[in-house]
C-alpha cells in the first residue's frame, strides 16, 4: 500500500518511479543501443588488395545500416522525451509500457545486423519493420496515455508514422524486400502531415 495515498502501489494516480528516473533510464538504453550499433560495424585486420576492398564494401552496407538504425533510434528518444515532459504521475501503465518501449529499443541492434546480413530476403526487412513498428506503437500508446492523464483529447495524439510504415513494410517484404526497404522514407512526409492535422485540432 502507498501509505501516503491509501492506494495499492500500482493504481492509476499512484508514482512508481519519478519521471526523471525513468528519463535517465531511457537516456542509458539509448545509449547502450547506439554503442552496440557502432560495435557492429567490423573491419577484420590483415587484409590486402582485393579482400580488403571487399572488406571495404562490407563495412559501407554495415554502416550504412547502422546510420539508419541511429537516427531511427534519436527519433525515439525524442519523442520519448517529449512524451513524458508533461506527464503526471507514472502509473503502471504507464511504467510497463516504459519498460516494453525500452526493450523494443535495446533489441535494435540484432534487427539491424539481421538486415545487413539479409537485406534481400524476407527476414531481414521484415524482422526490422515488425520491431521498429512495434516500438513506435508502444510509444504512441504511452502518448495517449500521458495525455489522457493531463486531460487532454485523443485526438491532439498524431499516430506515429513509423507505426504505419513499419508494420505495413513487414508485408511488402514478403513481396519484394527491396520496396519494403525503400517504403520506409515514406515515414518522413507522413509524420509531417500527421503532424500538421494534429495541429489543426488543437
Amino acid at each position: 500500500m502507498n501509505e501516503s495515498e491509501g492506494r495499492p502501489l500500482g493504481q492509476p494516480g499512484v508514482d512508481l518511479v519519478s519521471k526523471d528516473r525513468m528519463l535517465a533510464l531511457t537516456d542509458g538504453v539509448v545509449a547502450i543501443a547506439m554503442t552496440l550499433l557502432v560495435l557492429g560495424i567490423k573491419l577484420p585486420g590483415g587484409l590486402h588488395g582485393a579482400e580488403l576492398h571487399q572488406a571495404l564494401e562490407e563495412a559501407q552496407s554495415q554502416a550504412g545500416a547502422f546510420l539508419l538504425s541511429a537516427v531511427v533510434i534519436a527519433l525515439f528518444w525524442r519523442a520519448h522525451h517529449a512524451a513524458l515532459r508533461n506527464a503526471g504521475p507514472i502509473d503502471s501503465y504507464l511504467f510497463w509500457l516504459n519498460v516494453t518501449f525500452l526493450l523494443l529499443l535495446s533489441s535494435i541492434p540484432f534487427p539491424t545486423k539481421v538486415l545487413e546480413d539479409y537485406g534481400d530476403q524476407f527476414l531481414g526487412p521484415g524482422l526490422y519493420g515488425a520491431v521498429i513498428g512495434t516500438a513506435a506503437l508502444v510509444l504512441y500508446a504511452m502518448e495517449l496515455r500521458t495525455s489522457h492523464s493531463a486531460g487532454a483529447p485523443w485526438r491532439h495524439v498524431p499516430l506515429p508514422a513509423q507505426a504505419v510504415v513499419f508494420p505495413l513494410s513487414v508485408g511488402i517484404a514478403r513481396v519484394s524486400p527491396a520496396v519494403a526497404i525503400y517504403s520506409w522514407a515514406a515515414a518522413v512526409p507522413l509524420s509531417m502531415v500527421a503532424a500538421r492535422i494534429a495541429a489543426r485540432g488543437r
